[in-house]
Formats: structure tokens, C-alpha cells, sequence
């Protein structure tokens, strides 16, 4: 298996590894995944539109495919569009920056990477939530700068995490600081406290990143890439959710729900673009499975949303499940550190 995600073995002390046979083996396994659904779904008798939604009322939607125009009128309307990686609001960040969602797609290697975000950007809004559904929300965005510094590092890339603050805020930071201490052993370099303020592009193609320390200082170094890991947006504001009256959260973005149902009874929603749920696939998948036995199969089983496990894949893997005692007592994780 390993050879055809890229290692390549000459000799036994001289092992590398080939970007393009790992892109193109992730993009063909994409694309199996994608077909296989496309199959089920046929073979389920379900229609299958590739198009972008719109709300026009509260039973009407419209979207454009090639094929033309369609107009939809259902009982039900299930909102599940997931969500997006969001950019920093900074020079050159969405010109010449990429996410966790492009990085499979780059043609070349990634080279020298600069990974921005690792639990950081969000700022100090987790430390006096007190419910766990509530930080399980945002901490399941938070991880995914460390898994991708962690295994471009395995591959032999010289890799960079910058951090605002601390790693993994919102978990137990005992461990968080035993998974950077793991990383760094593996030649995963930090840039703690700091915040980017600008990405350029030089004339060689590389990218020369400014930015700032907690002490105002200003440093710059050169990359070949720069992946951005902090946060994601839900896609709702495509779908025109005022034109059919459901009520979103304050973001202006996820839809606030009971049970999966929002505040129009039969407009329900599921997965990332819920308020105050863990974004976590599975949970995603169980509680559409529940909301559709409900509905459909005189069940009466709501999804539970309390103390879901989660796990980190960071090089020194990590799970845990339940209330960490700093959201117990109302501590602010930064007095524990």
C-alpha cells in the first residue's frame, strides 16, 4: 500500500516519497468515493441534481444545472450543505494561500510549508463556554492545522505551524502541550504568539510571509506554500434562508434548531451548519440517519449531543470525550497553563 501512495524504497536507508503518485492515488480514491454514492443513491431511486440551491419561499427552490432551470417543491427540506475553510482578512491570503481542501490538489510538491492555525485564530472566544456541545463546535475546526503539519512533516517537507496563542485550545492542554512536544521531536517548528499580516508573491514563486509577535516585533521568512487552518464557514448565506424564514445565529450563518428543526417545522438542518453542534462527521451522519427514522419510520430517538468523542490525528494520536474540567468549574483554560 505504501508504494502506491507515493514511498518509493531503492534501497532499504534510502527511502522518498513522490508528491504526484499521492495526489493522484487521494484523487482517484475521491472520485471512487464519489461514484460509489452516485450509485447508491441511484440504486436507492434517489435523484441526484448537481446544482446550487436557492431559497424563492418556504416549500419553493430553485437552482440552474446544464441541463437548465429547476424549480423544486417538497414536504421536507433538509439543509446539509456543510461548510467551507474560511481566509484571514490580510494581504494575499485567498490570492496565494491555500486550505486543507486544496492541498491533495497541488500540482507539485508542497516544499517548505508554512501552516497558519492550530487552535489559535478563534482567539479567546472558547474559554468561558461552559457546555460541551458548544466547544466541541468549534474544537473539531481546530485540529486540522496540526494533522496537516504532522503528516507533511512525515513526508519530509520542512513544516511550520504558526500560533496565536495555544494548540488545541478548548482540549485538555496537559495533552495539547505533549502533541507539540511530540511534533517538535519530529521536526515541526512553532511560531507561538504570533499573528500573519501579509502573504507576497516573489519572483521565483515563492511566497514571503510577514508577521507579528505578542511583542509588536515584525519577522518574514519565505515558503514554498502557505495553508491557512482556521476555521470554517457554513454555506448558508447561498441559499437565501430569509426568502423561506429560518432563523439563523448570531454569526449570521448556522441555523439555530431543536432536534434538527429549525424554526420553520418542516425545514430541517444537519451537520456543520448547525449552531452549537460538534462539526463532526459521523455526528453528522448518526443524526441524519435519527432524523430520517423519525420522520419516515415512526421513531421517537433524537440524536445526543453530549459528550461525543473526538479524535486528534496529529503524528502522536489523541482522542477524548466529555466535559474538560476547566468548562466544569467556568475556568479559562489560559489560567491552567
Amino acid at each position: 500500500d505504501a508504494k502506491s501512495y507515493g514511498w518509493q524504497f531503492p534501497e532499504a536507508d534510502h527511502i522518498t516519497h513522490n508528491w504526484d503518485s499521492l495526489r493522484e492515488a487521494v484523487q482517484a480514491h475521491i472520485k471512487s468515493v464519489n461514484w460509489v454514492t452516485r450509485v447508491e443513491l441511484r440504486d436507492k431511486k434517489v435523484e441526484y441534481i448537481n446544482g446550487l440551491g436557492i431559497f424563492k419561499d418556504p416549500y419553493t427552490v430553485h437552482t440552474v444545472t446544464k441541463q437548465g432551470e429547476r424549480t423544486l417543491t417538497a414536504k421536507y427540506f433538509l439543509i446539509a450543505v456543510g461548510g467551507r475553510p474560511r481566509y484571514p482578512n490580510i494581504p494575499g491570503a485567498v490570492e496565494y494561500g491555500i486550505t486543507s481542501d486544496d492541498i491533495f490538489s497541488l500540482q507539485k510538491s508542497p516544499g517548505k510549508t508554512l501552516v497558519v492555525g492550530a487552535g489559535c485564530i478563534l482567539k479567546y472566544m472558547l474559554s468561558m463556554l461552559s457546555d460541551t456541545v458548544q466547544y466541541l463546535q468549534q474544537r473539531s475546526n481546530l485540529y486540522i492545522g496540526l494533522e496537516c503539519a504532522g503528516f507533511l512533516r512525515g513526508l519530509g517537507y520542512d513544516t511550520t505551524i504558526m500560533v496565536r496563542s495555544i494548540i488545541l485550545r478548548g482540549f485538555d492542554q496537559q495533552m495539547a502541550n505533549i502533541i507539540a512536544s511530540a511534533m517538535e521531536d519530529r521536526g515541526v517548528k512553532f511560531l507561538w504568539e504570533c499573528i500573519p499580516e501579509s502573504v507576497e508573491k516573489l519572483s521565483d514563486e515563492k511566497l514571503k510571509v510577514t508577521w507579528k509577535n505578542d511583542n509588536k516585533e515584525q519577522f518574514n521568512d519565505v515558503f514554498d506554500t502557505v495553508l491557512f487552518a482556521i476555521g470554517r464557514r457554513a454555506l448558508t448565506r447561498e441559499l437565501h434562508l430569509d426568502k423561506a424564514g429560518v432563523k439563523v445565529a448570531g454569526d449570521g450563518e448556522k441555523v439555530e434548531a431543536v432536534n434538527e428543526q429549525s424554526n420553520v417545522p418542516h425545514i430541517y438542518a444537519v451537520g456543520d451548519v448547525l449552531y452549537n453542534k460538534p462539526e463532526l462527521t459521523p455526528v453528522a451522519i448518526h443524526a441524519g440517519r435519527l432524523l430520517a427514522r423519525r420522520l419516515f419510520g415512526n421513531s421517537t430517538v433524537n440524536m445526543d449531543y453530549d459528550n461525543v468523542a473526538t479524535t486528534v490525528f496529529s503524528p502522536l494520536e489523541y482522542g477524548c470525550i466529555g466535559k474538560q474540567i476547566y468548562y466544569i468549574f467556568k475556568i479559562p483554560p489560559y489560567m491552567l497553563i
